[in-house]
């Protein structure tokens, strides 16, 4: 579990299967991201997470607001099919809490965890063009533009932002 000043951020769980079925039936939440799952699909994905927790050790986080324990959103390192070299710190929230900056805060914890427990010398971010809000929480990382990938499922091209662990001592 990782605590920030507003957020936990625990493994994602099967508990979190109908909120997580909520915001995939949204269409303002799941605009940059694959688009409107059904419930059986976020089943579908959901499993997915899980796994990848059983295979690497890591994985998505499920990100409560601390005040209330309120499961507001998701973040995380996994890896992403479409970039299997690094591990991808994503972010999505309920809309409800969008423009509060909780995104930057998850990415940013993710972020820590990813280069301190973890170890990994890089992470990438992945987003679309049009995702400009995300666009802005990854340059307030630090993430920097990488590479265009081509992404037939969505019939588009991903935007890969990378970022480097810094070495503590110059």
């Amino acid at each position: 579990m990782i605590e920030t000043e507003r957020l936990i951020l625990r493994p994602v769980a099967r508990r979190d299967l109908d909120t997580i079925a909520r915001w995939n039936a949204d269409p303002l939440h799941t605009r940059h991201l694959m688009g409107v799952q059904t419930r059986g699909q976020t089943e579908e994905a959901l499993e997915r997470w899980l796994r990848h927790w059983e295979e690497h050790g890591f994985g998505l986080l499920a990100v409560e607001d601390r005040a209330t324990g309120e499961l507001i959103g998701r973040s995380g390192p996994q890896y992403h099919r479409a970039w299997p070299h690094d591990p991808e710190v994503g972010w999505a929230l309920d809309p409800a809490w969008w423009g509060r900056g909780l995104a930057t805060e998850a990415g940013r914890a993710s972020v820590e965890w990813a280069f301190g427990e973890l170890g990994f010398a890089r992470v990438v971010s992945i987003t679309t063009e049009e995702n400009l809000a995300s666009r802005r929480v990854m340059a307030k990382l630090g993430f920097e533009l990488l590479e265009l990938v081509p992404f037939p499922d969505l019939g588009l091209d991903l935007w890969i932002h990378a970022l480097d662990r810094k070495p503590l001592y110059p």
